[in-house]
């Protein structure tokens, strides 16, 4: 039945750990793909069992047949790829455009998560500005002239000003892999009116906000100031000197809240 909402039969992701293990499952943002959470895959393997999604129309994974989605298109989609892996609960994690992905699925299937981290959040908006659809559809424009072409735009406003030269190449070389057809749909899910502080209320279950200082792609102000206050159950760690990109900038203290948040969730063992 799922088929119908794709333009194909295929999920591709990166997993690692045991089957067994209790599941984190991983949501990249709209500028990478599952590879970019492989400090985490290899990082917390030994703990868990580490599912890193390519959303639909990235790598491997095949697009959605709704060239404009929405948030329950992409809710619908997180709740496939789990029934596909053979998930009924797990320990969600988003970064960006994952982190709205992740709410979006959080807010609509709440009995299938555990807990909630969201790096660089980002919680949409009521009014969509000119100056933000142009933002997107500029980069949209640049990706169709070529991937490749499109990474050596280059990482300097992802990351934090002393991020080292090996972090803002990984991200440049998760850029050159993507494919247009992903990022127009996700670009569409970020212009349309999706806006998680209106329906935060329904999020029961702990959420962890990790939030970088210099994140100038989505500024606290814009984005987790404005969700943390509607959380139940909400908490935001701010960490100086750090970009949009937690998890390469400083994968090693990624993982280690992480995993101190697993098991305060209760979803890891102590």
């Amino acid at each position: 039945m799922s088929q119908s909402r794709y333009l194909g039969d295929r999920w591709s992701y990166l997993e690692a750990g045991h089957s067994d293990a209790p599941p984190i499952v991983m949501l990249h943002g709209i500028g990478a793909h599952a590879a970019y959470f492989r400090f985490q895959l290899s990082g917390l393997a030994a703990h868990a069992r580490v599912l890193a999604w390519n959303a639909p129309g990235y790598m491997l994974s095949d697009t959605l047949r709704n060239a404009e989605p929405q948030a329950a298109d992409y809710a619908q989609a997180v709740a496939d790829f789990l029934d596909a892996t053979g998930l009924q609960r797990c320990l969600l994690t988003g970064h960006s455009f994952g982190s709205a992905v992740a709410q979006a699925f959080a807010i609509a299937h709440p009995e299938r998560v555990a807990g909630l981290v969201l790096s660089g959040a980002g919680v949409g908006q009521r009014v969509l500005s000119a100056e933000r659809r142009a933002a997107y559809e500029e980069r949209v424009r640049r990706l169709r002239l070529g991937g490749f072409q499109y990474g050596n735009a280059g990482a300097d406003r992802l990351v934090g000003d002393t991020a080292s030269a090996a972090v803002r190449e990984l991200a440049t070389e998760l850029a050159r892999a993507l494919r247009p057809e992903g990022v127009e749909r996700a670009a569409a899910f970020r212009l349309s009116s999706f806006y998680s502080p209106d329906l935060a209320g329904r999020l029961e279950m702990p959420v962890l906000l990790v939030q970088g200082e210099e994140d100038r792609i989505n500024p606290r102000a814009e984005n987790a100031d404005l969700l943390l206050p509607k959380l139940q159950r909400g908490e935001m760690m701010l960490w100086p000197g750090i970009g949009h990109l937690p998890e390469l900038e400083a994968a090693e203290r990624f993982n280690s809240t992480l995993l101190d948040f697993a098991r305060r969730c209760a979803w890891l063992r102590a």
